[in-house]
């Protein structure tokens, strides 16, 4: 990592240059298993350079932070760029080149978090100069965050902070990759852990034990039947593929030989839901489904039973094709579309806490998560122009686009 900032050394203050700035920061290792202070305290630098205002919101063991810079007025309401800085491991993965040091080969930039999305945080770093030096009407704010990758708290602590401080903007611009396509709407994601708590025993003896994968196995067939339901019963939304919620079970252990009766089971299941579908009143209907399987366990041995442990929970986002908003962001990139995606992104957890929001921003998904994560240099351009854009038709303006009571 020594060697990749030595290349790709810290831009100076002043400095537009976006895809300089992307081989600075991706050279901060910042897993989500790692500690994102080194790049927060640096971003924090980097606006003290540029006279922007800048705050702190921590997770609760303060080994990782939110930064909220505003520029301009400091006050709620403007456009807020959004961001999370934490990225997934590269561990198992086969890499052509140091994935914290940025390669140029031809138009691509390889390294990890190119795509998803420290590429968009390179243009936001890169674009602060200029917003800066802009007389700005209304505020401009930047929202970098922890834990996308796997909880998405860092997007929920920031806006809890936010509100506490009343500097919750009014527009969000969610950079997660999109080829600056505009996107409107996402699936929700909600996972929950399943335990079937047994009872040991001798297989030759089964009533002396309660079979807790026999349990699990009645609810995997249960997920089975409701995935079929979806598919062809379910709410059908245009724009998603596929066009309804789904769920799946992507973990199951359980049991310990075969001549043993198995005292513990679990199993890892997932809901994607399209709008107008409610995760939690779906998890509901698990849960009433598998009555009596809980009761025939309890029934045999009282302290045996099933229990649900909700491991996350992604709101989905909803963002009318005739917004606001939606209108501003398909102007700014030259556009008469929008898309939707079947992903989850920190847009929904903003939306619903007074945001509106979109996703927009450089980069393919395809290439997310994957070795040789790369982005076309075209794409950094592209967005360079759009946030510079975006701050003139929303903040520079003494009228805003859409009805000053929600500016």
């Amino acid at each position: 990592m020594d060697d990749a900032r030595a290349l790709f050394p810290a831009p100076h203050p002043g400095s537009t240059d976006s895809v300089a700035m992307l081989g600075h920061i991706v050279s901060f290792n910042t897993t989500s298993t790692h500690s994102n202070l080194p790049l927060i305290n640096w971003i924090g630098e980097w606006m003290d350079a540029h006279g922007v205002f800048w705050s702190l919101s921590y997770n609760p063991e303060e080994t990782k932070a939110n930064l909220h810079a505003i520029i301009g007025p400091r006050t709620a309401g403007g456009l807020a760029f959004a961001g999370h800085v934490d990225t997934v491991p590269v561990e198992g993965q086969h890499w052509s080149s140091d994935p914290f040091q940025l390669h140029e080969s031809g138009t691509r930039l390889t390294a990890r978090g190119a795509a998803d999305m420290k590429g968009f945080v390179a243009c936001m770093l890169a674009a602060v100069p200029d917003l800066a030096a802009m007389d700005l009407k209304r505020p401009i704010h930047m929202l970098f965050t922890h834990d996308e990758e796997i909880t998405c708290n860092g997007a929920r602590i920031a806006m809890q902070q936010a509100q506490a401080d009343h500097l919750l903007p009014s527009w969000c611009v969610v950079g997660e990759p999109t080829l600056m396509l505009p996107v409107i709407g996402h699936k929700g994601r909600l996972s929950v852990r399943l335990t079937a708590r047994g009872k040991a025993g001798h297989s030759a003896y089964p009533e002396d034990g309660v079979n807790a994968l026999h349990a699990l196995g009645e609810a995997m067939a249960w997920v089975a039947e409701e995935a079929r339901r979806f598919a062809f019963e379910g709410r059908q939304v245009d724009g998603f593929h596929p066009p309804h919620s789904t769920i799946q079970i992507g973990l199951a252990s359980g049991g310990v030989a075969l001549n043993i009766i198995p005292a513990h089971a679990e199993a890892e299941i997932e809901w994607r839901t399209v709008p107008g579908d409610d995760a939690h009143a779906l998890l509901d209907r698990m849960k009433q489904a598998l009555t009596k399987t809980d009761q025939w366990m309890k029934k045999a041995s009282p302290e045996c039973g099933l229990t649900f442990e909700v491991i996350n929970d992604l709101p989905p986002l909803a963002l009318p094709n005739n917004d606001p908003l939606a209108t501003v962001v398909r102007q700014s990139v030259g556009t008469n579309a929008e898309g939707f995606i079947s992903y989850g992104t920190e847009a929904g957890i903003y939306q619903q806490a007074g945001m509106t929001s979109i996703v927009c921003g450089p980069g393919s998904i395809e290439q997310a998560h994957r070795p040789d994560e790369w982005i076309e240099r075209s794409q950094l351009t592209a967005c360079d122009r759009f946030l510079r854009d975006m701050t003139r038709r929303v903040c520079l303006a003494d009228t805003a686009p859409l009805p000053a009571s929600t500016m």
